[in-house]
């Protein structure tokens, strides 16, 4: 029997236990084919208000999928080489020749990938409509979406594919050319030992996890990049000894408790874990990590969703701005309003100095407060009794569009003066047609100040119906010159919202990718042990254990090899997002719960899936 003929038995022998992660890499082709293939549409090129941020936010998914599933497919091409360590070595003790072995195998892979490829880019073409009309309704675009195949799409994914499907091919292949394979035979008849306790790392993971805790929520003071790049590496670490050694600290105290290991079928379950650790941390570890990355991603992107409707009032506070103090350019303004069938419910003036050395505006504070009274912004009267009294000092107001709340500064300069900044705030006053962050200051020093810079006029009026401006909007700006800057909530909506609303569909499709990833990945850890485990249950069948005291080790066991890295991932996330809740400056409660609430249901899908999947293993051998 040659090497290809062998290969294809081995294929259909093991495509059951291939199940799980077809399904992945299926799902993951067609979803980078479809990402792929936005750049390539049309129809989303023809739409120039949001064709930068689709053919933008299609190359950054795809890069960052690219990498995800260069990790991912190495990792299930090295589980399943160590899980099938023993019939590669009945095949050296058969006489076979180390490299056909080794070709047997990686070629193995090979198909797998490439099935997966062709599958995944069938269903990824058939749903492409479909992906498209969501991505559409999820960024509220007006437009009919026609049935497309894109060839670049199809001719990128295969090249992209192939080429990681070849690495994995040859690192598989040149593994196994450099293992000892005669001594495979006995790799599953290992003795089991307990794990040497290592005490001085289970105390330092917490202490080190506890350290990158403190270093991310307190960010400002070794500035946000550094705490991030320190944050992860220390999270990394702390993890990986945390499920190295602390773990083994908790098991080896349960299962010194006679109580606790006597009950039920605890001492089956916990017995199997505890000889387990030191072959599993690795996996409990790089699960939890992945879990972060996946709560944290989604959790970030639902944030938008529920921010932009806080943020909108401070970008978009009204209907209509513009800059200018002509009487004949405001007195045409008004004419248009008033032909467009809109109601007026406020009108807003304002003066405001422009320092471009410093690209901020002043405004003084009796004017700051006549605003937040008029916009009815919630705890004004506790932020204007905050402030104070303002003399040689200012308060920053952040510059509308700006997501999250860097100001590190703790002095501006305005011309030839310094002055000092008593608070940073972040309310509705000019919104995004005044583009600069505003210093408010004393009325006495807003008029020393005018004489040195020039003074103009904002013009802020909200209009019922607002989000029916679209003609409007075209109307006032051929009537005004362009240093007007004309902002209104049409021009808001089809520029940044629309923005959001792909990032957030984009953000929950590779959400979906990681959570079947990360799934596989456990349950073919899990899946290995349920081989290890056979003969064990046979003799405890054999000795009078029944079925259903079997399953019930079964769900304890595989429940708490899912449940531990998910615990771990979670309050990892959770910091993770209180970091960003606070950099936003608004609670992300409700979608972090989303976030979590909707990983643990698809996870406790693949939990169910696996244990099912253990027993049938195991009772087909008892």
């Amino acid at each position: 029997m040659n090497s290809f003929k062998l290969t294809l038995m081995n294929f259909r022998r093991n495509i059951r236990t291939y199940g799980m992660y077809l399904m992945a890499m299926i799902f993951s082709v067609a979803t980078y084919y479809n990402f792929v293939s936005m750049r390539y549409n049309p129809q989303f090129s023809e739409v120039k208000d949001v064709s930068n941020y689709v053919y933008g936010s299609s190359l950054t998914t795809s890069i960052v999928m690219i990498w995800f599933l260069i990790f991912f497919i190495m990792y299930s091409s090295d589980f399943f080489i160590k899980q099938r360590k023993r019939e590669i070595g009945i095949y050296a003790f058969m006489g076979i020749d180390n490299y056909k072995i080794a070709f047997i195998f990686a070629l193995e892979g090979l198909l797998l990938g490439i099935m997966s490829l062709i599958i995944g880019l069938l269903l990824g073409t058939l749903f492409s409509k479909l992906f498209l009309m969501l991505l559409a309704k999820a960024a509220l675009l007006n437009m009919r979406i026609d049935f497309f195949i894109s060839k670049e799409a199809i001719v990128e994914t295969i090249i992209v594919y192939l080429i990681i499907l070849f690495i994995a091919f040859l690192k598989g292949y040149l593994s196994i050319i450099r293992t000892n394979l005669i001594d495979l035979m006995n790799t599953l008849k290992k003795a089991e030992e307990l794990p040497k306790v290592n005490y001085l790392k289970g105390l330092a993971s917490l202490i080190i996890i506890g350290l990158a805790y403190y270093i991310a929520v307190n960010y400002h003071i070794l500035g946000f990049g550094r705490a991030f790049m320190w944050t992860v590496i220390l999270v990394i670490i702390g993890t990986y000894w945390l499920f190295g050694s602390f773990l083994s600290m908790i098991i080896r105290y349960l299962i010194s408790r006679k109580r606790f290991l006597y009950r039920g079928t605890n001492i089956i379950s916990f017995s199997n874990i505890a000889f387990r650790i030191k072959d599993n941390y690795r996996t409990f570890a790089a699960v939890a990590v992945l879990i972060t990355t996946c709560i944290t991603s989604f959790g970030t992107v639902s944030s938008l969703k529920y921010f932009v409707a806080e943020n909108h009032k401070i970008e978009v506070p009204y209907t209509v701005t513009y800059i200018s103090d002509r009487q004949e350019e405001i007195e045409r303004v008004d004419e248009i309003i008033e032909n467009s069938n809109h109601k007026v419910e406020l009108r807003e003036t304002a003066n405001f100095l422009f320092v471009p050395e410093s690209e901020v505006v002043v405004v003084n504070l009796s004017s700051f407060k006549r605003i937040l009274t008029d916009l009815n912004v919630k705890d004004r009267e506790k932020l204007i009794s905050k402030m104070g009294q303002l003399r040689e000092e200012v308060v920053y107001v952040e510059r509308p569009g700006i997501l999250m709340n860097m100001l590190e500064k703790k002095d501006i300069k305005v011309g030839d003066k310094t002055y000092k900044i008593k608070a940073g705030v972040k309310v509705p006053l000019f919104g995004s047609g005044v583009p600069f962050p505003c210093l408010v200051v004393s009325d006495e020093e807003y008029e020393g100040l005018r004489l040195k810079h020039e003074e103009k006029q904002f013009n802020g009026i909200i209009l019922d119906r607002p989000e029916d401006t679209e003609d409007l909007t075209y109307k006032l700006a051929q009537e005004l010159p362009g240093e007007a800057i004309l902002y209104t909530y049409f021009i808001a909506g089809a520029t940044m919202y629309d923005l959001v609303g792909i990032v957030y569909f984009l953000g929950a499709f590779l959400f979906l990718v990681f959570i079947f990833a990360t799934g596989s990945i456990i349950y073919f850890k899990i899946l290995s042990e349920s081989f290890r485990d056979k003969a064990k249950y046979e003799i405890l069948k054999k000795i009078g254990t029944t079925d259903f005291e079997i399953k019930e080790a079964v769900s304890k066991q595989v429940g708490m090899f899912f449940l531990m890295p998910l615990i771990v991932g979670i309050v990892h996330s959770i910091v993770a997002i209180s970091v960003l809740s606070d950099l936003l400056e608004y609670s992300l409660i409700i979608p972090t719960m989303l976030s979590i609430a909707v990983f643990i249901v698809v996870y406790g899908l693949f939990y169910i899936f696996t244990r099912r999947k253990y027993v049938n293993i195991i009772e087909n051998q008892a």
